[in-house]
């Protein structure tokens, strides 16, 4: 289960107007009412992002802290991680060394001299180690992401390819899916990289109607899942054809033809009136 005493706080970092950096923090996965904080830090200056889960004063040592930065294509990133009341430097990812500090009271993460690639999304994590020893706790994994390689309404039937994304969860994943509420296997592939899991799964299909996909990734007892419609044009009037123009030739061989029967008439004409 995922535990009351397990606190993630997701940062968002995105890059802003004029080169600066917009900070953006949501809450979620915590009893605390969600709260939302917008912080513009220059490129080159320190960003500071704020954990809003707090620990009671000289507490740090019974608690495991990280700072992860999400990476949907593989690992997250270590940015900071504390056990025992310790950093644990070899944890730390290669982009953040010498570049990440942690307030040991507030859990204040701060990052120096940021740069675009540091834009991204961030969790703060606390876990009362008590709960790891003795206790088992689940960590979910992101509500599906599904892509197509259409783009706009069609007329025709096309081959559409279908892929859903999810990441992050602490147990072995497995992904169902439906169309049109027809249950469909989706190729899956997963990998495991210390305790996360990253699943990915495709699907090709001819699509001839409008269709409606679900995508769901479920885990012991937990599921996330995404709806995703896709529909094929409306008004798909029949082709019109471009009227047939004559090719040039035939065009010059009969202004010749027509010339020629012109001048037979004139002299037809004038035969007749020297008679006369």
């Amino acid at each position: 289960t995922f535990h009351k005493d397990l606190k993630t706080w997701p940062f968002q970092m995105a890059w802003g107007p004029n080169g600066g950096m917009v900070d953006e923090l949501r809450s979620s996965f915590t009893t605390l009412p969600v709260q939302e904080l917008t912080v513009v830090v220059q490129a080159g200056d320190e960003a500071r992002l704020p954990c809003r889960y707090q620990i009671a004063s000289g507490t740090l040592k019974s608690y495991y802290i990280y700072w992860q930065k999400v990476n949907l294509d593989k690992q997250d990133l270590v940015v900071i991680s504390y056990k025992y009341g310790e950093e644990v430097e070899l944890e730390k990812d290669k982009t953040y060394k010498n570049r990440s500090k942690l307030e040991e009271q507030n859990l204040i993460l701060s990052i120096a001299s940021v740069t675009v690639n540091d834009s991204g999304l961030y969790q703060c994590i606390a876990i009362l180690e008590s709960h790891v020893k003795g206790k088992t706790f689940t960590l979910p994994f992101s509500t599906p992401i599904i892509l197509n390689n259409l783009s706009g309404e069609h007329c025709d039937s096309k081959i559409l390819t279908l892929m859903c994304l999810s990441h992050g969860g602490s147990s072995e994943p497995k992904m169902y899916g439906s169309i049109n509420e027809n249950p469909v296997n989706w190729t899956v592939t997963s990998n495991e990289i210390f305790g996360h899991f990253n699943i990915a799964g495709t699907l090709q299909l001819n699509m001839t109607e409008n269709i409606l996909i679900q995508c769901s990734v479920h885990y012991l007892d937990f599921q996330v899942s995404s709806n995703y419609s896709l529909n094929m044009a409306k008004n798909c009037s029949e082709p019109t054809m471009p009227p047939l123009i004559p090719p040039f030739g035939i065009i010059i061989s009969s202004g010749v033809i027509l010339i020629f029967f012109l001048a037979m008439v004139m002299l037809v004409i004038l035969q007749c009136y020297c008679k006369y």
